[in-house]
């Protein structure tokens, strides 16, 4: 079983864990989540499901409990900084804050804070955006992902990564501000897994 399935495992568990001591079955669960009849049973029976983080919270509501009874709230990974989605935010380590690890992702992974508005609709200021802790350099694999880039000269931004002019050269396109054009890279990692801040503030942190 890789780390992954493991995860999602043991939340699967502490669900079924904590519908036995509210006394909840699968489809009452569910109705009382606002979601379809079958949803619960569906992921609590399906190991090839994903489960999302959203889900997650109107399951915890219905059962009353919280939220990091299912997610485990020991389980975390480092926030390492603030990383922009604006034109000038430049990436800031720190060494002591920690983000929750989202269900399905193992522990090679690292999470960043979003400043900035160049970003929106698909980010927003304050949003927790995970990455990878294995970055080497550029893939050619990830042009055209949204991406965790840091430039050559210190700057990091959340992006959709593109091809420069010239070979070595990257563009960094905006939803709403001008691109940023012709940089060189440091490294770029795409993003996997967004936690909005409004989950943030449910989780109280």
């Amino acid at each position: 079983m890789t780390e992954r399935s493991d995860e999602l495992q043991r939340v699967r568990d502490a669900l079924r864990k904590a519908m036995a001591r509210k006394g909840m079955k699968n489809k009452p669960l569910a109705q009382k989540a606002g979601l379809g009849d079958t949803s619960v049973r569906d992921l609590l029976d399906n190991e090839d499901r994903d489960i999302k983080l959203g889900t997650l919270h109107r399951i915890a509501g219905a059962l009353e409990v919280d939220i990091r009874d299912l997610v485990g709230g020991a389980n975390t990974v480092p926030l390492r900084g603030s990383v922009g989605a604006g034109g000038s935010v430049i990436y800031e380590e720190v060494d002591d804050r920690t983000a929750p690890l989202p269900p399905g992702l193992g522990s090679n992974v690292e999470a960043l804070e979003v400043q900035g508005t160049s970003m929106l609709p698909r980010y927003s200021s304050g949003d927790i955006v995970y990455i990878a802790t294995d970055i080497r350099g550029v893939s050619e694999e990830d042009i055209g992902d949204y991406c965790a880039v840091r430039l050559s000269t210190g700057e990091t931004y959340v992006k959709l990564l593109a091809h420069g002019s010239r070979p070595g050269f990257f563009t960094l396109r905006s939803l709403n501000a001008e691109d940023i054009v012709d940089v060189e890279l440091e490294w770029a990692t795409p993003i996997i897994f967004v936690m909005p801040r409004a989950a943030r503030r449910r989780l109280g942190f």
